[in-house]
């Protein structure tokens, strides 16, 4: 078994931090997840729609291709 000493625990524990800061970004930040982490490119609409859906409790989109 490997012994990890306080410099190991530190790290880890600074990254996990780090990553929880992050995730806690990402979940009010759709948008910017799927560009930035996903490397989805987004539309002005779809940015916004995402970001919607995720502020309102009641979200309906409707759409339609036109003719």
């Amino acid at each position: 078994m490997k012994k990890t000493n306080n410099s190991d625990l530190d790290y880890f524990q600074q990254r996990e931090e780090n990553l929880m800061e992050w995730v806690g970004f990402w979940r009010k930040n759709p948008q910017i997840f799927a560009e930035e982490y996903l490397g989805i490119h987004l539309f002005l609409y779809q940015k916004i729609l995402l970001y919607m859906m995720n502020k309102v409790n009641l979200f309906m989109y409707i759409a339609a291709r036109g003719y």
